[in-house]
C-alpha cells in the first residue's frame, strides 16, 4: 500500500515522540475560533452525506430515513444527489462520466473565458461559484458532464427508470420542506427568515463548493477520457477531503492555505490539454493549463 503522501520521509530511528509541552491555545480560544452560525448546518450536511454513503448505522433504513430528513431540510434531494454522487465517485478523473468540476478542452471554453483571466474577473467567478454554484448545479447541471438534454437533480437524464420513485421521494420531500418554510415566513416574516436559515444555507453552500472546488480541481490531478479511463488509478490519485475522503493515498501533501489556494485554482485552473512534454507522458492524459 502507497503511504499517504504527507513528507514521506521514513523514520528509521526511535519514533518521534510528541511534545510534552502545553498548547499554544486554551479550549476556549479552540471554541471561539470555530464560528458556530457558519458550520452547525456544514455538519448537519456532512451527517446526511455520510447517511448517503451508508456510513452512519449499521441499517440502510435508518440511514436513508435520517439523511432523508436532514437533507431535505437543507433543500437537497437527498436520493437523488445520493446516486449522482456515488456515480461520482467512481468516475473522478473522466473527462466524459465524472459528475462535477468537469474540465473542458481548451478548444470548448466559452468565448468570455479569457476576459474573466484577470483578478476582477476571477473574483467574480469564485463568488458566483460559492455562492449559486451548488443551487444551480443542482438545478440545470452546471459544471456537470454533458447530457444531450437539460439535466437536473430533481429529474432528467442524470437517472434511469428504476431509480425514479426515489427521485420523486426526494421531489416530494424537498417542496414539503419549502411549503414548511412558506408558512414560516406568513409568520415569522421573510427577513427572519433570511437570517435565521437563507443566509446559514448559503454559507453551507460555499462551504460544500469549497470543499469540491479544492479537492477535484488541481494541477496535480489528471483526467483522462472513457478509453484510457482507470477508475482506481484516477481516485488513489484525487486530493482528500477531510483528509481520508476517499482514498487519496497517491496525491502528494498540499499545505498551502485555503484561500491561497481557491486563488491558484482560479488562476491557473482554467482548462486541460494533453502535457506529453510537461511529464504527462501520453496524449490521453489531460492536466490543467491557463495560457491563452
Amino acid at each position: 500500500m502507497v503511504v499517504h503522501g504527507k513528507k514521506n520521509k521514513e523514520n528509521r530511528g526511535w519514533v518521534n515522540r510528541v511534545s510534552i509541552k502545553k498548547p499554544p491555545f486554551t479550549l476556549s480560544q479552540i471554541k471561539q475560533a470555530i464560528l458556530p452560525h457558519c458550520c452547525i448546518l456544514t455538519g448537519v450536511w456532512v451527517i446526511a452525506h455520510e447517511c448517503g454513503h451508508h456510513a452512519f448505522s449499521d441499517y440502510q433504513w435508518v440511514d436513508n430515513t435520517v439523511g432523508l430528513i436532514l437533507h431535505s431540510t437543507l433543500l437537497v434531494p437527498y436520493f437523488s444527489w445520493k446516486i449522482s454522487h456515488r456515480r461520482y465517485h467512481s468516475n473522478t478523473g473522466s473527462m466524459e462520466r465524472d459528475k462535477v468540476f468537469v474540465p473542458k478542452p481548451k478548444s470548448k471554453l466559452s468565448c468570455f473565458a479569457k476576459y474573466l483571466n484577470n483578478p476582477p474577473g476571477r473574483v467574480l467567478s469564485l463568488v458566483v461559484t460559492l455562492t449559486l454554484g451548488w443551487p444551480m448545479y443542482l438545478a440545470f447541471n452546471v459544471s456537470g458532464r454533458y447530457y444531450d438534454r437539460l439535466a437536473s437533480h430533481y429529474n432528467g437524464p442524470i437517472f434511469s427508470d428504476c431509480e425514479r420513485l426515489q427521485v420523486y421521494i426526494s421531489d416530494a420531500s424537498i417542496f414539503t420542506v419549502i411549503y414548511v418554510l412558506y408558512k414560516i415566513t406568513a409568520t415569522k416574516g421573510l427577513a427572519w427568515l433570511l437570517c435565521t436559515y437563507g443566509v446559514p444555507l448559503l454559507i453551507v453552500h460555499a462551504f460544500l463548493v469549497l470543499l469540491t472546488l479544492l479537492r477535484v480541481k488541481t494541477q496535480r490531478c489528471f483526467f483522462r477520457y472513457n478509453r484510457e479511463y482507470d477508475s482506481l488509478s484516477s481516485v488513489v490519485r484525487t486530493s482528500n477531503l477531510a483528509d481520508r475522503h476517499g482514498p487519496g493515498v497517491s496525491f502528494p501533501f498540499d499545505g498551502t492555505l485555503i484561500y491561497k489556494a481557491m486563488w491558484r485554482k482560479a488562476k491557473e485552473c482554467l482548462y486541460v490539454e494533453p502535457d506529453v512534454g510537461g511529464g504527462g507522458g501520453s496524449k490521453c492524459v489531460f492536466w490543467y493549463h491557463n495560457k491563452f
